[in-house]
């Protein structure tokens, strides 16, 4: 099982310096044959009340046209994907938080594929989100570019707007939890950070997630 450790930061308003993070590496890939394979990378850091997330993506050909809070179709975008139970018992329900390159998001909460509820409009308006990508206001799309590098998402996820959504606690010591790359028109990678050793790809499977211990 993959196993992460959460450092704890004191920061509230400034900006983190990433620098001094370690990176967690989405770089397994059991369905993903043909193509190239680009470097996916995730740091967490948390303070008492909320999480910060970095996402780094290396991507040739980024792709985003979803623009609606927990669009169903985010997950075609190019992407990274958090999923994770914050009760901190392996097997339980979970949250998936989906992210285009645009910085669109998707959260819903449940014990499997087909009993899941979306997080309210309220508890999303809590969640900071920015993309590193130069977007228009007024429509936050992405078409590929031959320019097309990397994208970088910033997420202070509040344990607040989790506990809105799933209705319980947030367990502070630990969660148990999976990340994954996919999505855009072009090589979408199917990449995983802890192992799924199932046939076609799916990725709601908490049974094989890893672990993040918050020290």
């Amino acid at each position: 099982m993959s196993q992460y450790s959460i450092t704890k930061t004191s920061t509230n308003h400034k900006p983190l310096d990433w620098s001094l993070i370690p990176a967690l590496q989405i770089n397994t890939f059991p369905w993903y044959e043909h193509g190239a394979k680009q470097s996916s990378q995730v740091k967490l850091t948390a303070n008492n009340s909320t999480l910060f997330i970095q996402i780094i993506a290396q991507d040739k050909h980024s792709y985003a046209k979803q623009t609606e809070l927990n669009h169903m179709l985010i997950c075609q975008d190019s992407c990274v994907e958090f999923f994770f139970s914050p009760s901190g018992v392996l097997g339980s329900s979970y949250v998936n938080l989906e992210v285009n390159c645009c910085g669109t998001l998707h959260l819903a909460y449940g014990e499997d594929r087909d009993h899941r509820q979306f997080i309210s409009l309220e508890a999303a308006n809590l969640i900071q989100c920015t993309s590193s990508l130069n977007l228009a206001m007024e429509s936050p799309v992405k078409l590929e570019t031959e320019n097309d590098k990397e994208w970088t998402i910033d997420i202070a996820l509040p344990f607040t707007a989790i506990e809105a959504l799933t209705g319980e606690t947030v367990n502070k010591d630990k969660w148990f939890a999976n990340f994954y790359r996919c999505g855009g028109r072009t090589e979408p990678q199917y990449a995983v950070w802890n192992n799924i050793n199932v046939v076609e790809p799916d990725y709601h499977r908490p049974e094989h997630f890893g672990e993040l211990v918050f020290i």
